[in-house]
This record gives structure tokens, sequence and C-alpha cells, in this order.
């Protein structure tokens, strides 16, 4: 997703900067970016970081400030899966996922601060899911740092919000990427049963309801209907009777792997 919306900011006229920890697949990416570009004018470039490790972000930040300016727009698209109920999860795998969705999004929100608040001005867009406000099983780790990331993005919107700093929280359910593809080879029968109710919607779309979202400056942005239906379901339905279907799905599940 994160060079599917590079390259739809790429061909509105954005410069871009993007961030990895692979150079090769950096460059990669930067070749499909500089051709969705609408005019030869705008300028690419990517620097190494890993968001889980503070340091290292807040220089690559700095760095491309001074070498690219200081940003309008950050979103930060870094992120990991992980499904297996938690006792059959390492500590170190856990630990790793609450590094890179919940500790790298603070960082990376810690080193954009950097240059937009003496500015008064900018966008930050945190990615959340829809896994961060609908419990399903074998997301334990998972659900528990996009849960985290959601609560994050709203109180921090309270606080820049006065600072002249706008923030979006984006929360798509599925979305048809290789990272998906790779979690669905080992995904707990349970799990696949309750992302049944759901569907998986493609890329394009969803990034592109993400920048539609961030134009209309909304806080909260769920891309596709049935993802909308969803989120008002869980926030409507009282707690004990959603946790009853849940546990009905599961259990039949359950059964059905046995």
């Amino acid at each position: 997703m994160g060079l599917a919306t590079a390259k739809l900011l790429a061909a509105r006229g954005a410069h871009i900067v993007v961030f990895s920890r692979n150079a090769k697949e950096a460059d990669a990416a930067l070749k499909e970016i500089q051709a969705a570009r609408s005019s030869d004018r705008q300028r690419v470039g990517w620097l190494e970081a890993d968001v889980a490790e503070r340091d290292q972000v807040l220089a690559g930040f700095a760095r491309a400030a001074q070498e690219f300016g200081a940003p309008d727009i950050v979103i930060n698209m870094a992120g990991i899966g992980g499904v297996a109920p938690m006792i059959d999860m390492s500590f170190e795998t856990f630990d790793r996922i609450m590094k890179i969705n919940l500790y790298g999004t603070r960082h990376v929100t810690e080193a954009a601060l950097a240059s937009m608040r003496p500015r008064g001005r900018g966008k930050i867009v945190l990615v959340g899911s829809l896994g961060g406000f609908v419990p399903i099983y074998g997301y334990t780790a998972y659900g528990t740092s996009k849960f985290a990331v959601v609560g994050f993005a709203q109180c921090l919107r309270n606080e820049l919000k006065p600072l002249g700093i706008d923030l979006s929280c984006f929360c798509p359910g599925e979305v048809d990427t290789p990272a998906l593809a790779a979690e669905r080879q080992s995904t707990h029968p349970a799990t696949v049963a309750m992302k049944r109710i759901g569907s998986t919607m493609p890329t394009e779309p969803a990034v592109q309801a993400l920048l539609d979202g961030v134009s209309s400056n909304r806080f909260l942005i769920i891309p596709g209907l049935k993802a909308k239906l969803i989120y008002w379901a869980v926030r409507l339905t009282p707690s004990w009777l959603w946790n009853t279907v849940a546990d009905l799905i599961v259990a039949r599940a359950l059964r059905g792997k046995r």
C-alpha cells in the first residue's frame, strides 16, 4: 500500500521520499514512482531506516528535511502482521510486532513533528486497521498493536489540532497485498472463519480512499462500504452480543479443525 500511495501522490505532482530497510526493494520502488510522476521536475528519493529504531528514524527524517525540505505530509505505512493465538506465539514475535506497529508509529510521529511543529502546519497519517476496532481470533498481537495505534491517534489528534497539524488514522479491513497472501499460508481456521464477515479490498481503491480522506481532512478513514458497516456494527452492538456471535464462529471452526 505504501508503494501504491506514493505512486498516486507522484501522479498528483508531489515530491516523494521513501524510507525503507531494503535497498533493492527501495530502488525498484523508486523506478515505479518516478514513472508515475506528472513532471520530470518532481524529486524522488529514498533513505534507509527501520521504524522500530528511534535513532534511525529521527536521523533519517532530519536528513530528508535537509535534502528535500520539510514534509507537507507524512504517511507511516510500515507495519507487520502475525497471526497466531498468544499461547502459540513466541515473546520475540509479539515484541517485534509491538516495536514496529506501535513504537514505530510513535517514532515516525516524533520525527515528523520535529519539522512540522516549528512551521505550524502539516499532515500526519497513521495506519491502524479495522482490526484496531474488531477483535479477531489469532490477532492477539496484531490486534493489540492496532488497538493501541488507534488510541494513540485519537489522543494525538487533540494535541496536534491546536498546533495547526492535522492527523488522520487510516483503518482498512483486509487489503489484497503480498503480506496478506503470505499470511494466508498459515492462518488459523478460526481466524479465517471470523474474517469471512468482511471482504478483501483491492489495493488501488483502498489507497485512493486514503488520499480522498486526507484531502477532506477526515480523522478516521475506513475504505469500503462493508468495512464501514462492520465498524458501526461493532460500535453499536452490545459487547455480549458480539462476543456470542464470535464464540459461535470460533467454536464451529475449531470443531471443523478436529
